[in-house]
Parts: C-alpha cells; sequence; structure tokens
C-alpha cells in the first residue's frame, strides 16, 4: 500500500499542476485568422494561427532541440473542407548553460495552413474554424499552456467576385519566413562522405556569408555537431551525424531547414537530404 501511495505522488508531481497551466495559458496569446474576407466553393486559402509569445518567454520549433515541448497546433473545419498542417517559420537557436541547445518561437509568430473548400458550399452561411494549440513557453522556468480561438468566415456564391483579402500585411510577412523549396536555392550543393555510423553533409552556398541548420528528428540520423566556415564568395556548413541502423533499412536522411544569411538578410529552405550511395 505505502508502495503504491509513493508511486501515485511521484506522478502527480510530475503532472502540470493547475496553477503552471494557468500561468502557461496567460504567457501566451492566441488568435485564429484568414487571408480572405469570404470563400468560394473550390477555393483554396490560408488559415493562420497567431502566437502572441510575452516578451523575454519562448515556445518551441516542431523539434525542439535538447529539451522542450514541440508547439502543437490542430485546426478543426466544417465537414467537406480539408485543413493541411501546420507550416512552421525557421526557428532561433538558444543557447543554455550545459552545452543545451534549443530550437525556438518568440514574440508573435504564426503558423500557417493550408485550406480547401469543398465545390458544394451554402453560400449565404458562414463557416466555422476552431484553432485547438498546446506549447510550452519557458524563460528561466516553464509552464504548460493550450489555448483555442474560433473565426467565423463568409461563404460565397459561385462564381461571384474574388473575395477581399483579410491580414495581407501580417501574412504577408508570415509566408515570407516560411522555409523555401531546397531548389530554389540558387547554386547550393550538397555532398555526402564517411562510411558506416560516422557521416559528414557539406553545404555549399555561393553568396551566403553564414549558415545555421536547424535539423528534424531522425530515427536514423542524428546532428553530431556543425561547424561553418565563409569563403571568398560563399560559405560551407559542414555537418557530422550519427548514423543508427534500423529494420527494416533505412539510409542515412537528414531533413530540416537551413538558414542562409546574405547581403540581402536572412532566407530559410526546407532540407531533405537522402543518401542513396557513395558519394551521393
Amino acid at each position: 500500500m505505502l508502495v503504491t501511495l509513493a508511486l501515485a505522488l511521484s506522478i502527480a508531481a510530475l503532472l502540470p499542476q493547475p496553477q503552471e497551466s494557468e500561468r502557461g495559458n496567460a504567457l501566451v496569446q492566441v488568435e485564429l485568422l484568414c487571408d480572405r474576407a469570404a470563400i468560394r466553393p473550390g477555393d483554396t486559402f490560408t488559415l493562420a494561427a497567431k502566437f502572441k509569445v510575452e516578451r523575454g518567454w519562448h515556445v518551441y520549433w516542431e523539434n525542439p532541440g535538447d529539451s522542450g515541448m514541440p508547439t502543437r497546433i490542430s485546426i478543426k473545419a466544417p465537414p467537406g473542407f480539408t485543413v493541411g498542417d501546420a507550416i512552421f517559420p525557421a526557428p532561433e537557436r538558444e543557447d543554455a548553460e550545459g552545452d543545451i541547445v534549443t530550437y525556438v518561437h518568440k514574440g508573435e509568430v504564426l503558423f500557417l495552413a493550408e485550406a480547401k473548400a469543398p465545390k458544394d458550399v451554402a453560400a449565404g452561411s458562414k463557416a466555422l474554424f476552431e484553432l485547438d494549440a498546446h506549447w510550452l513557453v519557458c524563460q528561466e522556468t516553464c509552464y504548460p499552456g493550450a489555448g483555442k480561438a474560433r473565426l467565423e468566415v463568409q461563404l460565397a456564391a459561385a462564381g461571384s467576385a474574388e473575395p477581399a483579402p483579410a491580414n495581407e500585411k501580417l501574412l504577408a510577412e508570415a509566408r515570407a519566413r516560411i522555409p523555401k523549396p531546397w531548389n530554389e536555392l540558387p547554386g547550393a550543393t550538397l555532398e555526402w562522405s564517411g562510411s558506416g555510423a560516422s557521416l559528414s553533409l557539406k553545404f555549399d552556398v555561393p553568396g551566403a556569408t553564414a549558415l545555421e541548420l536547424f535539423p528534424l528528428t531522425s530515427r536514423t540520423t542524428r546532428v553530431a555537431g556543425t561547424a561553418s566556415a565563409a569563403r571568398e564568395g560563399a560559405c560551407r556548413l559542414t555537418a557530422e551525424l550519427a548514423y543508427k541502423e534500423i529494420e527494416p533499412a533505412e539510409p542515412p536522411r537528414l531533413q530540416g531547414v537551413l538558414v542562409v544569411t546574405g547581403a540581402k538578410g536572412k532566407s530559410s529552405y526546407r532540407l531533405d537530404a537522402i543518401r542513396s550511395g557513395p558519394g551521393k
């Protein structure tokens, strides 16, 4: 009986306490936005989960790094509508004592989701979208939090005029922060080397003055360290990788975001590099 009671008390101590959740909820405000004032049958449109994080605090990227918890975003749509997964902007790197590295979002941040309306929406009514979000908000201490938001958007008839844009400036800025496809990074090359459990992946980007890698989690391939060096007219980043074989077999694969600093500022690119053979 005493052992059971001790175990129950230990588990209870690990669970978020009500006051902790209240604090976590208060430190982050959430809102749901749409990029247009109305939706017509078959329209493709963008929804945005807007987070406003208290100054000096942060929430976490989809890979939090060495500690933290990924931010979770879910958007419920009316029947017939489809909503894609939330798209995260590139994060910031946060270094803490003990060589702890985390990937975070601060201030005002928007997570975008592409959506599509069915071809038989009822003009004159409204579509209700519901945001459900969960996060861990941290400074020197951390608090779990959650929030909900609702958004109603007018439904328009097929063949009606193009709906007026909404939240135009805010969403344009948010889209600019979303990582672009890798093939839109001009002249960039990558090269695998090494064998067995120890591999390297080199990135060369013409015109870059600095490179920073934010990896996503992987079942097989872990980033053990990175080093970058600017050369005349280019920059190279070398990622040292630890590869673990699993069943069924999967090749080494590094997914994530590469942030490129150049003469025009920073831009980011979505990476998905698979080693398909020697030197590939």
